[in-house]
């Protein structure tokens, strides 16, 4: 039950993580589009924004979430090995 708990609290915190990146990455780019400070064409407004602001913390979240999901996997798995 311990390790269940872990688990759904790592994808809650990878949830939490991605979300708040994609809510500055969306605030960050109408500051790009309005004041002209100018973004990258190849990936449009919204893509300079991930770029500048969310390579780190979607990184940490994609962690987070191939954590979480290993921990529940492994966990699962040997709660049906007892069950048997």
């Amino acid at each position: 039950m311990k390790f269940t708990i872990i688990g759904t609290t790592l994808l809650l915190m990878s949830a939490i993580v991605y979300g708040s990146t994609l809510i500055a990455a969306s605030y960050y780019s109408q500051v790009l589009g309005s004041s002209g400070q100018g973004w990258d064409s190849r990936y449009g407004i919204f893509g300079t924004a991930i770029r500048e602001v969310g390579t780190f913390p979607i990184t940490t979240s994609f962690l987070l979430l191939i954590g979480g999901v290993f921990i529940l996997i492994l966990t699962t798995s040997k709660e049906w090995r007892l069950k048997k």
